[in-house]
């Protein structure tokens, strides 16, 4: 026996919001603090300790120097203010995704997505792992890269690659444990980035 149009309309509607209710949504944990110092920590990335004597060393006055890290800043300020009118426009989870989806189409944004996950953001977190190494073997001799552990083939795999893959390890082993643990690491980090420009503008 065929159930109403009615019923059956009831029914799958009962289906949809029980379907609904059973889905994954991503955990709202961060605090104010949490959101500022994670969106401080992004834009004064960890590059800035790597790149600042590559900028310096062209420029013939010291203040040519400051005067790019202005025009940064302002470009950087712009951005912020284009973000944050996309975020209040478009308030779904996806960041750059959704605002490429909803300017170009599923295909692009698709092709981005894959192209954040696969080069650029892999490719940061690669070059800023060989950073961390590098400028920790400075003060560790014992894992700087000229100390090698294998060679061969045509490859050749230094101390400091090892501590780089084990550092992305671990902070990828922390995010995935939990939102709190990686917030709570983003804030360490940010704050020694405030200590250490401080330091700089000190000494």
């Amino acid at each position: 026996m065929m159930n109403p149009p009615s019923a059956t309309s009831t029914q799958s509607q009962s289906a949809i919001t029980r379907a609904a209710s059973r889905r994954t949504e991503l955990v709202r944990g961060l605090s104010l603090l949490d959101s500022v110092l994670l969106l401080v920590g992004g834009i004064i990335g960890s590059a800035i300790f790597l790149t600042a004597k590559d900028i310096a060393a062209p420029l013939p006055h010291p203040l040519y120097f400051i005067l790019v890290w202005i025009i940064g800043g302002v470009v950087s300020l712009f951005a912020c203010f284009a973000f944050a009118e996309l975020g209040a426009m478009f308030p779904d989870s996806g960041g750059q995704y959704v605002y490429m989806r909803e300017a170009y189409g599923d295909l692009v944004a698709f092709l981005y997505g894959w192209m954040i996950f696969t080069v650029s953001n892999g490719g940061t977190i690669a070059a800023l792992g060989v950073g961390c190494a590098e400028y920790l073997g400075a003060i560790v001799p014992a894992i700087s890269k000229q100390q090698v552990v294998w060679s061969g083939a045509g490859l050749l795999l230094t101390r400091a690659q090892v501590v780089a893959v084990c550092t992305i390890a671990l902070i990828t082993a922390i995010n995935v444990f939990g939102l709190r643990r990686g917030a709570i690491m983003q804030n360490i980090a940010t704050w020694l980035k405030f200590a250490a420009m401080a330091a700089f503008v000190i000494l």
